[in-house]
């Protein structure tokens, strides 16, 4: 009982500077554990690229032409589809402006970039079928693709680099 008398502040005075430390470090502690962190506030990332296909119908001629509908640019290629057994389709750039041409490969490319909320030039599909076909009963699909510009160590579009990078091949 002396020695608890003699020790006891000590002992207690002690105790009290152990718990104090503990409970200023537990909080750091808990810092280093957590494996997340909650951040406020928000912005918007887009990282892709989306346009939509405009087509206009007359006189058994296609006209189309592409939006580029994201915040990015993009470049853009088409394919007619088509029954071959009845029609035939061909296909041109409408203004002659040299912006599409044939890829060779079932595809016209756009080739300058498709800035974003722009619009390509038009391209037409001219449907030419038999004087005695039902021109009601048909159909000549348009399909587009659409990917993000790469651009170069310069800064220029590439248009090689782009269809390459996602996996595709390019003009």
């Amino acid at each position: 009982m002396k020695i608890m008398r003699k020790y006891g502040k000590v002992l207690g005075m002690s105790a009290a500077a152990l718990a104090m430390t503990a409970a200023l470090t537990i909080e750091s502690s808990m810092a280093y554990f957590t494996t997340y962190v909650s951040a406020g506030g928000s912005e918007v990332i887009r990282l892709g690229t989306q346009t939509e296909i405009h087509e206009n119908i007359e006189n058994m001629i296609k006209h189309i032409t592409i939006e580029n509908v994201s915040d990015n640019d993009c470049f853009v290629r088409v394919k007619v589809l088509y029954g071959d057994t009845f029609l035939k389709v061909d296909i041109k750039d409408a203004n002659g402006s040299g912006n599409w041409y044939d890829g060779g490969d079932g595809f016209w490319y756009y080739k300058p970039v498709l800035k974003a909320h722009q619009l390509t030039s038009v391209l037409d599909a001219k449907i030419l079928v038999p004087e005695d076909f039902d021109k009601d009963n048909f159909n000549v699909i348009v399909f587009h693709e659409c990917i993000p510009v790469v651009y170069d160590d310069n800064g220029n579009p590439d248009w090689n680099l782009s269809w390459n990078v996602t996996g595709e091949g390019g003009k």
